[in-house]
């Protein structure tokens, strides 16, 4: 906007000099700005200058939006001058004159210049007997106005007294802030973790959020990895509205929360980019924060707070909401492994007893076994399952489900060595059967799209080997303790079975 020699001339001027464009972010600003205002200058170029600059008129009272300067110029492309009352990013608070210049751009206004003068006040300390009181906590020291002002303003105007201590307003503020974020964090992880259920944990999440944050609303939305959307898990605080109002895709516009970072977004109706913005100022939202859940390093979802009011978090607001952030996907992860695990649990019991049923009530062998190795794979999602009884020295097969006819036919498996190791001394899982020695078919196995394979023996009551139960995955999995328990359970009812309809044979002949 200026070229080199101005901002050369501007960079030596004293007085502080801002440029803003028409949606309000600075363009422009010297070293006098960056020094007035206390922001780093990372913060400073590209924000919205009512996140920097915080007005107070003569009572005290903060100053609309459209009241500030250089918004005024920009709107009305008028030039003005005011004299107000500014603070610092330190919350120092001292009296300002500024005035603003609009640029114009055919008939409006396309970008403003901004000079703000500080007005010098004499400074009166509060002084008792030769003593002078600093805040021990951020070294302000108390005028007899009750303002508290940074030593360096101090020392900047007076000569030097003898210090003690005390603590501003403004600190004790933050140490009861810092008391308050610990009882809340303490109040919510108490509540989320109180329950397993699952729709229980998402709605105490929200309404908590909404109590402890003294935000308008919350919603909560998880990735969906097949769609590649972020689903309504749950909300309080909205209408079904706007919270029906369309899919958020895993577009730019999460971009930022997707890769872990908190979004804040100050003010939703100045910000035009938003896909939802007329629905959101239809809801009466003004602030939306955007907070990840994040399982590990594995993404799992947002968790969103409304506000009615414009809000500026601070540091300590993001330390904290994070904090909270963090718990609920613990709690979100510990609810949803509960129920899949009860879940799981319920559906192998479910089979067991429906296969111990159908054992208990026929002797018809080959109904049996053809229950058990369809019911495995539906159950625990394997491809595929064969029984195979002895015959001799030989293993026959008298049950599949899931495998092709060309497979079952490659050829005698006795001679692989993890059928020999169950038949001597029970279950082997393989996790990748085309790498794994003790597996003789590997061109066959990865034909077949199989990756792991689990080998169980099936005993008759006297422990005696009779047969085997073979499970097939088509992805690579390492099979769990639980689920290796459940299937030897079912190989026992198997040789149950089997001893059952050779036992009625034998009773059978006799006759």
């Amino acid at each position: 906007m200026f070229g080199n020699k101005y901002k050369e001339m501007l960079e030596a001027v004293n007085d502080a000099i801002y440029c803003i464009d028409k949606s309000f972010r600075v363009i422009y600003f010297n070293k006098a700005f960056e020094v007035l205002i206390g922001f780093p200058p990372s913060e400073i170029k590209g924000n919205y200058i009512y996140n920097l600059l915080k007005y107070f008129d003569s009572k005290g009272l903060n100053i609309e939006l459209d009241e500030y300067p250089c918004i005024f110029s920009i709107k009305s492309s008028k030039s003005c001058s005011k004299e107000l009352t500014l603070k610092d990013y330190y919350s120092d608070v001292f009296p300002i004159e500024e005035s603003a210049f609009p640029i114009q751009k055919g008939k409006s206004a396309d970008s403003c210049v901004c000079i703000i003068k500080k007005k010098s006040i004499k400074i009166k300390p509060c002084v008792s007997n030769n003593l002078l009181t600093i805040c021990a906590w951020c070294k302000k020291i108390h005028c007899l106005t009750e303002n508290w002002i940074s030593i360096e303003n101090y020392l900047a105007e007076m000569a030097e007294v003898n210090v003690t201590h005390g603590m501003c307003p403004n600190c004790a503020s933050k140490i009861f802030d810092k008391k308050i974020y610990l009882e809340s964090y303490q109040d919510i992880c108490k509540a989320i973790s109180s329950s397993v259920s699952l729709k229980e944990v998402f709605d105490l999440i929200v309404k908590n959020i909404v109590k402890v944050m003294n935000v308008k609303a919350s919603m909560l939305r998880l990735i969906n990895n097949e769609t590649n959307t972020l689903e309504v898990a749950a909300y309080y605080g909205l209408s079904e509205n706007y919270v029906n109002k369309g899919p958020v895709d895993l577009d730019k516009s999460v971009k930022d929360t997707m890769e872990g970072k908190t979004v804040s977004i100050y003010d939703i109706s100045t910000d035009t980019t938003a896909r939802y913005n007329k629905e959101a100022m239809e809801e009466g939202i003004r602030t939306i924060l955007s907070v990840p859940l994040r399982k590990g390093s594995e993404m799992i979802g947002v968790l969103r707070m409304y506000t009615d009011e414009p809000v500026h978090y601070t540091e300590e607001d993001f330390k904290f909401i994070n904090a909270l952030a963090e718990q609920a996907a613990i709690a979100i992860v510990n609810a949803k492994t509960f129920e899949m695990t009860v879940s799981k649990a319920k559906e192998f019991l479910r089979v067991f007893q429906e296969v111990t049923q159908a054992v208990n009530s026929t002797l018809d062998l080959e109904e049996v076994l053809r229950l058990i190795v369809r019911k495995i794979p539906e159950t625990m999602k394997l491809k595929g399952a064969t029984v195979r009884l002895l015959k001799g020295k030989r293993l026959v097969l008298v049950a599949d489900y899931g495998l092709s006819k060309e497979y079952l036919n490659k050829g005698p498996i006795d001679m692989e060595q993890n059928v020999k190791i169950a038949l001597q001394k029970g279950a082997v899982a393989i996790y990748d059967v085309s790498r794994d020695d003790r597996v003789i078919y590997k061109k066959e196995a990865q034909k077949e799209g199989i990756k792991s394979m689990l080998t169980l023996p099936i005993m008759a009551r006297n422990k005696e080997v009779i047969g085997i139960l073979r499970l097939f995955t088509e992805q690579h999995r390492h099979f769990t303790d639980e689920e290796i328990s459940y299937t030897s359970s079912l190989a026992e009812v198997c040789g149950y079975a089997i001893e059952n309809a050779r036992l009625f044979e034998q009773i059978k002949s006799k006759k």
